[in-house]
């Protein structure tokens, strides 16, 4: 003690920890030794026989010549990326659901898009609780899952007017319609069963005027090499599933189908090879006839 003061020297020992089949944990070496040495105080000394690996570990940070050594049959060299961790590929994308896109329904309920890994990545339209505290509601039925595979990046599965939805189911990628204030009953489909995946839809708008369902479709059915792509109308008026029509055609891509509050006009984006959207595409307009 100097002055009144005690004079302290300390160093932080890093240690390499070993992970052996016993599920003990060893210290292989200390990397820097710690010290403590205070005035008129000795260092603690240890002795690394008859320890236990916590004692073991203290011994390290206290006596600057501890040293533990490993054979080389505490150890398995394999080739690099190929040895076996408990963190696996499911573990990690399991971890967190995701969420996609939103919409709101005729009350004001926020509506939103959960991919869950633990269901094999379905993607399922969960429903705001009506009341602060509430449980949110599931929409989709468990046998379906809310995915389009449209001109592959997929996007804009699902469409919210009042109190009715409209989906591509990832399955089959027909569209459906499904009424919100009556989960019981099962998804109507409004579109063909061509026997499979084979032709997707996407980005849809109701047409409230002509009591129809407007939408992008690629047709795969031909080619899946370079399906075209075509703005389509699905008749809501009947229960019975009618042949999509086609209002526009004739480019390569097509996204963002947009009616007027009147469904007199409506817009789209174009585009066509060898360009991206963002390279350059075209925003184009269309006036609607009654026929």
């Amino acid at each position: 003690i100097k002055n009144g003061r005690m004079s302290t020297l300390a160093t932080i020992a890093l240690l390499t920890l070993t992970r052996f089949p016993s599920s003990s944990y060893h210290y292989s070496k200390c990397l820097f030794t710690h010290t403590h040495r205070f005035n008129h105080f000795n260092t603690p000394k240890f002795s690394l026989s008859s320890k236990t690996p916590h004692q073991r570990r203290h011994a390290c940070y206290f006596n600057t010549s501890a040293k533990v050594t490993m054979s080389s049959s505490d150890t398995t060299t394999a080739p690099y990326g190929s040895w076996t961790s408990p963190i696996t590929a499911d573990v990690v994308s399991g971890a967190s659901k995701r969420l996609g896109g939103t919409a709101v329904d005729g009350s004001g309920r926020l509506i939103w898009l959960e991919s869950r890994p633990a269901e094999s990545g379905r993607a399922v339209l969960v429903l705001e609780p009506q009341n602060p505290g509430g449980e949110a509601v599931d929409i989709t039925p468990k046998e379906f899952g809310v995915r389009t595979l449209a001109q592959e990046y997929g996007g804009g599965a699902f469409t919210v007017s009042g109190d009715v939805v409209f989906f591509a189911n990832y399955k089959d990628q027909r569209l459906y319609k499904q009424s919100i204030s009556s989960l019981d009953v099962s998804p109507i489909p409004l579109t063909p069963d061509y026997g499979g995946p084979t032709v997707s839809y996407a980005d849809g708008v109701l047409d409230t005027r002509f009591n129809r369902f407007i939408a992008v479709r690629e047709d795969r059915r031909e080619s899946s090499l370079n399906p075209p792509t075509t703005i389509v109308s699905i008749a809501l008026g009947n229960n019975n599933v009618q042949e999509p029509e086609v209002l526009v055609g004739g480019s390569d891509f097509y996204a963002f189908p947009r009616l007027d509050p009147k469904s007199e006009r409506i817009a789209w984006i174009q585009w066509s090879h060898p360009n991206m959207p963002w390279d350059k595409s075209e925003l184009w307009v269309g006036y609607i006839s009654e026929n």
